[in-house]
C-alpha cells in the first residue's frame, strides 16, 4: 500500500506540476466572441444547421518575433502550417495517435496519416485527412480548419461534431507571432438544445487545447516535431 501511495501522489504531483506549466505559459478564453469568423464559416454553418449549442473556446500564446526560427518570421502561411504540425506530432496528441493507428489504419484508409513523421511533414492541404478522425475541410494563408468527431469515411451527422482552427498571425507592431487553436463541438445529428459533453469532458479539452498549443509554439522554436 505504501508504494501505491508513493506512486500515486508521484503521478499527482506531476500532473498537477504540468497543469501549473500550461497555465502559466497558454491562454485561453471561453466561449468565443459573438462576431467570431468561425460563425460565418461555411463549415459551422454545413455542420451545425440544427444550432445545437456548443462547446467553444479558444487557446493562444504569444511567441517573441526573435524566439521563432528565422526561416519562418516573415512567412504567416509557414508558421501555421509548421504550428500545426507541432501540435499533431507532439506529445500531447501522441496518445491518441498511437491508439488511432493501432484501431484505424488498414486498407480503407491507407490514403491516410497516422505516424508521428507523417504529421510531422504534412502540407495540411484541403481535403488532408489523418488518424481517420480528422479532416482538413478549409484553408487559408494563416489558418487551418478541421473536422473531428468521427471518421472522414463516414462524412454525415454525428452526436458529438468539432471543427478545430489552428492559426499563427504575424503581430510586427507588438514584435510577437501569435498562434492558437480555436475549438467548437456540437451535435450535428439532431436538435437537442444541450451542449454535446458533460463539463468534466469540457474541462479535460482545454487542458489538451493548451497543451497542442504548447507543442506547436515548441515546433516554430526548432527543427524536428
Amino acid at each position: 500500500m505504501g508504494l501505491i501511495r508513493k506512486t500515486l501522489g508521484a503521478t499527482l504531483m506531476v500532473v498537477t506540476g504540468g497543469a501549473s506549466y500550461l497555465h502559466a505559459t497558454t491562454n485561453l478564453t471561453t466561449p468565443l466572441s459573438a462576431d467570431d469568423e468561425l460563425w460565418s464559416s461555411k463549415s459551422f454553418k454545413k455542420f451545425n444547421r440544427h444550432r445545437n449549442p456548443s462547446i467553444q473556446d479558444i487557446c493562444w500564446k504569444s511567441l517573441p518575433i526573435s524566439d521563432v526560427r528565422p526561416e519562418l518570421r516573415d512567412n504567416e502561411e509557414a508558421l501555421t502550417i509548421e504550428f500545426c504540425r507541432g501540435a499533431w506530432a507532439g506529445y500531447a496528441y501522441a496518445p491518441q495517435r498511437t491508439i488511432m493507428a493501432y484501431t484505424n489504419k488498414g486498407p480503407k484508409t491507407e490514403n491516410q496519416l497516422f505516424d508521428e513523421q507523417q504529421l510531422a511533414s504534412s502540407k495540411y492541404e484541403l481535403g488532408t485527412r489523418f488518424s481517420d478522425h480528422f479532416e482538413v475541410v478549409e484553408r487559408t494563408r494563416n489558418s487551418v480548419m478541421l473536422r473531428g468527431g468521427g471518421s472522414p469515411l463516414e462524412p454525415g451527422p454525428r452526436e458529438v461534431d468539432g471543427l478545430f482552427v489552428i492559426n499563427a498571425k504575424l503581430n510586427k507592431q507588438a514584435g510577437t507571432v501569435d498562434v492558437g487553436l480555436k475549438t467548437v463541438f456540437f451535435n450535428s445529428a439532431e436538435a437537442t438544445g444541450k451542449k454535446p459533453a458533460p463539463f468534466l469532458v469540457e474541462l479535460l479539452h482545454r487542458y489538451y487545447a493548451r497543451a497542442m498549443v504548447d507543442d506547436g509554439a515548441r515546433r516554430l522554436t526548432r527543427k524536428g516535431p
